[in-house]
């Protein structure tokens, strides 16, 4: 009697279903790209799978989106990447609100699903629209974004660029010292937010510690191993995976320190804060859960307002005479002349450098029939897709902004609807920023209170840089005071 060998058996059988199951994928593949398209389809992007998913994580990502409009000749067009349902881009602000808008329209959990592995745990940022949790935290963090609120948090960001100014402009103005306003900026509104909204003081070595962990982490987990899902499965050979996931601890502990340090906090604020509500509002969630919700409201609550000021500065030292006759507003003695300009300003820096570039991702819950406007035919994007609906598009739009390219305040004294329509620095419909409020009140607080003191020269512009938010890198600015 020959012994049957179970265990080789079961191990080629395995086997065979792996490499059947790969043929299936494979199969499915090349049926899908090679699938002949029909009349009302977008546009295929003409490039080969590597190189779109290369492409589309790169710093040059939302440059190549303007590009691929431009010789396209279509704001609607498919990328070539075989995803469930495929991946569009619509490039109109009137299509993008329409999806936006669609109630039926989600998130798509599985392009943002690495963010949870970053900060440890799904949260409000993350969460399916239907999901109870999302609708709990989003019902209880309301509270912390009230007027009252938003007054309260946006005197202490006004505390905080004071000492900034005493600290650091007063000591290098008026002498050959220059200043990175991308790296100046956002420290000083993490430690404004840290401590409004989360009751902890924070340091320049945390603001360090914080920074430097939350760039390795994302860059490998939210974009290397997204073009490269292999780099998950092997990971236990590649250690820039192993340095990534270490970050991710290291951050997860800085927010379990925050929380700790609030619970040990004898003299806790009697306000809506955002730490008292996650402690006390969401107490049932885990201990992880809460960490997660932390990490997620303070990396949203320091850097898009952080870059978008360093951006104002920038163009504003590019442009000396916008610069001047902003001051020349804000030392006048009518305020509503004053903030109408300001706001002109801050509205055409959101616009003409959006610090949310790539904008949102939505997957579609049913068809969409858009009128393409470029290619002037109707196409159709299928239920299922996930689509990319990228703000430098809608922004930078010449059929709604003459020169869209040009820093021009001025076009915003008078605009059109279709400008007012196309400005979307904060997405809209159920999944909008909950904090937009309190950015728009820091924007004017902080650039009021420097551009009535000081004005910047521009020494060295260094160059626009995209990664998770667009702003200018290696820029050198020189400060002088004000003259009376």
């Amino acid at each position: 009697m020959v012994d049957f060998d179970y265990a080789a058996a079961l191990s080629d059988n395995i086997a065979t279903l792996i490499l059947l199951l790969l043929a299936l994928v494979a199969g499915w593949v090349v049926f899908t790209l090679n699938k002949p398209p029909a009349k009302d389809a977008p546009v295929k992007v003409p490039i080969g799978i590597i190189e779109s998913m290369n492409r589309l994580v790169a710093s040059e990502a939302p440059w190549w989106h303007l590009q691929l409009r431009e010789s396209l000749g279509s704001s609607i067009f498919q990328h070539n990447i075989p995803a469930p349902g495929g991946m569009y881009v619509i490039c109109s602000a009137k299509d993008q609100r329409e999806v936006l808008l669609d109630t039926t329209s989600d998130k798509p959990l599985h392009l943002y699903s690495s963010f949870d592995s970053i900060v440890g745990h799904k949260h409000i940022f993350t969460r399916s629209t239907t999901d109870p949790l999302l609708k709990e935290a989003k019902k209880s963090i309301v509270h912390a974004f009230s007027s009252s609120e938003i007054k309260r948090m946006n005197a202490i960001c006004t505390k905080c660029i004071k000492e900034w100014e005493a600290d650091f402009l007063e000591k290098i103005a008026d002498t050959d010292a220059t200043f990175d306003p991308s790296i100046e900026l956002p420290k000083v509104v993490f430690k404004s937010i840290v401590e409004a909204a989360f009751e902890y003081e924070a340091t320049p070595e945390d603001f360090e510690l914080f920074t430097s962990n939350f760039d390795i982490a994302v860059r490998e987990i939210a974009f290397r191993q997204a073009v490269n899902p292999l780099r998950k499965l092997f990971s236990f050979m590649i250690p820039k995976v192993w340095e990534a996931r270490k970050c991710c601890s290291v951050m997860q502990n800085f927010a379990k320190k925050v929380l700790e340090a609030y619970r040990n906090n004898p003299n806790k604020s009697e306000c809506n804060t955002l730490i008292k509500i996650v402690e006390t509002k969401l107490n049932h969630f885990s201990e992880q859960h809460k960490t997660a919700e932390l990490l997620s409201l303070i990396v949203a609550g320091f850097d898009s307002t952080g870059y978008t000021l360093a951006n104002t500065l920038v163009l504003l030292a590019k442009h000396p005479e916008e610069m001047k006759r902003l001051q020349q507003s804000l030392l006048q003695d009518d305020p509503a002349q004053s903030n109408d300009h300001l706001k002109r300003v801050i509205t055409e820096s959101q616009r003409v450098i959006p610090v949310g570039a790539m904008g949102s991702v939505r997957l579609i819950n049913r068809d969409f029939i858009l009128f393409d406007e470029l290619s002037n035919r109707k196409v159709k994007v299928p239920k299922g897709a996930a689509v990319f609906l990228p703000q430098i598009t809608s922004h930078r739009d010449e059929m709604v902004f003459k020169d869209a390219e040009q820093f021009k305040p001025d076009r915003w004294e008078n605009p059109t609807k279709e400008m007012v329509q196309s400005f979307i620095p904060f997405a809209v419909g159920k999944r909008t920023c909950p904090g937009q409020s309190l950015a728009n009140a820091e924007l004017f607080s902080v650039l009021s209170s420097i551009l009535s003191k000081y004005e910047f020269e521009l020494v060295a512009e260094g160059k626009l840089d995209f990664f998770m938010t667009m702003k200018y890198v290696d820029t050198k600015l020189r400060v002088k005071r004000v003259k009376a």
